[in-house]
């Protein structure tokens, strides 16, 4: 049984800066055209990410790449033991461990296949063999997920008539395959997609080249499925445990989304506006309806968002015509997409962007060129100011009491179209405060309530 993902135009070479919004940074990759096409982020800080060839020639690798500093060093390495495997994803837990299922893209049994896992930062993997995964009879690893530190999931294709599924409940030391009767029956000749899966709290769900979503509420334990209107490669994109989107991953995929209201149980066509990519899509942690999609294909290159579950969608500033692969987020200011290592310098430039101003459904507000917004507003004494338009320019923000009295200043200079301005007012006293903010010729003041 033969699969791989699918297919991008991979054109190549150095990406210049895309905006003042997404920030190119250096993956590390000794070689050129290495391209990302899994991103698993743990936190702001903590992101660990799995490299493939992109030069055309499509060589099986074994790379990955972390940083425990937001980005600003990334930290190449290899999959040792794997020689011949390709690593379907990776999934990360902390700074120290991360898990990868590794596969034999075209048959083998030698090196094993399977769950490999990394205590030590990624200086070595082990290969948990309790989960076999059996390449001789055509099952491959696709996707692993943990839930919490002790229980995870690991969904593989079809063996012996259901699919290849294991669960472990003490933090990877042993994994059991599921019963086929909690597993509903694949179809003839459905598999499952390498990183193809999304999971919100104990709730995990997977796609198939068919267009099922299998669905399990349970860590895994048990599933159903559900066919969308769709019949080719199928991805799942979850915002909470009832709401998400489903998008055709085909070859010819224009992007089509159908969205779920009740778990992926039914699914309704999207009637979507603006420019929606087919490489990646990932909801932003922190919001309920934002998405991100990015895109690598001719034609369909860039990176977009949408604040409202999908229905509207517009472009990142200056991305357009750029390739986006794999993308993640720790929350609506730090997220992560995939790009390509440059073919001249691969060590030194790109191969991953990262996302530095705010993405969150309250810069709706802003519509004009310039403008500010202020949140939570009460609150406990923590403020963030978001800010529009104001790039390359000097703010001053000023937060007085009511009788005049300065309680705190900051002046800023910043290069991005958006940014944030977090304030702590949780040592002053509950009550009125006033907030003035000025930059040239702009003024802004309103009211803030420390409750």
């Amino acid at each position: 049984m033969m699969k791989r993902l699918l297919s991008l135009s991979l054109l190549l070479g150095l990406t210049a800066m895309v905006s003042a919004q997404w920030v190119q940074q250096a993956t590390g990759f000794a070689a050129a055209s290495r391209g990302i096409n899994h991103v698993s982020v743990v936190d702001q800080n903590i992101v660990w990410a799995a490299a493939y060839d992109g030069s055309g020639t499509a060589a099986t690798i074994q790379e990955f790449t972390r940083t425990t500093n937001g980005g600003t060093l990334w930290t190449p390495g290899t999959v040792n033991g794997t020689v011949g495997l390709d690593m379907a994803m990776i999934f990360g837990i902390n700074a120290d461990t991360a898990w990868v299922p590794m596969y034999h893209p075209t048959g083998g049994t030698t090196p094993a296949q399977g769950i490999y896992v990394t205590h030590n930062g990624g200086l070595t993997w082990t290969r948990q063999t309790t989960a076999t995964f059996s390449a001789s009879l055509g099952s491959f690893p696709n996707v692993i997920h943990f839930f919490d530190a002790n229980n995870g999931v690991c969904q593989g294709d079809p063996v012996g008539g259901y699919f290849e599924i294991y669960t472990t409940t003490d933090g990877g030391t042993t994994w059991t395959r599921v019963p086929q009767a909690n597993i509903p029956a694949p179809l003839s000749g459905e598999w499952g997609i390498v990183g193809y899966y999304d999971a919100v709290g104990d709730t995990i769900w997977f796609g198939t080249q068919k267009g099922r979503v299998f669905h399990s509420t349970n860590k895994g334990l048990n599933w159903t499925v559900s066919q969308t209107p769709l019949t080719t490669y199928t991805n799942v994109y979850m915002a909470t445990g009832l709401h998400g989107i489903a998008q055709d991953k085909g070859s010819a995929s224009t992007g089509t989304m159908y969205e779920t209201f009740n778990g992926g149980q039914t699914w309704t066509l999207i009637n979507h506006t603006g420019p929606v990519y087919t490489n990646d899509m990932a909801h932003v942690p922190g919001t309920a309806e934002t998405f991100v999609s990015t895109g690598a294909a001719t034609g369909l290159s860039g990176c977009s968002y949408s604040y409202d579950g999908g229905h509207t969608w517009t472009d990142f500033i200056g991305t357009q015509g750029i390739q986006f692969l794999s993308t993640g987020w720790a929350d609506p200011g730090n997220g992560w997409a995939g790009g390509f290592t440059d073919q001249t310098m691969p060590s030194t430039v790109g191969g991953m962007y990262k996302y530095t101003g705010i993405l969150t459904e309250v810069m709706q507000q802003l519509q004009k060129e310039q403008g500010v917004v202020v949140y939570p507003n009460p609150s406990e004494g923590a403020f963030t100011f978001a800010l529009k338009g104001f790039e390359n320019q000097e703010v001053v923000l000023n937060i007085r009491d009511l009788s005049g009295r300065s309680v705190y200043s900051t002046t800023k200079e910043q290069s991005m179209v958006t940014y944030n301005i977090p304030v702590d007012l949780s040592h002053l006293t509950a009550g009125f405060y006033i907030a003035e903010l000025v930059s040239g010729d702009f003024s802004w003041s309103q009211k803030l309530v420390r409750q």
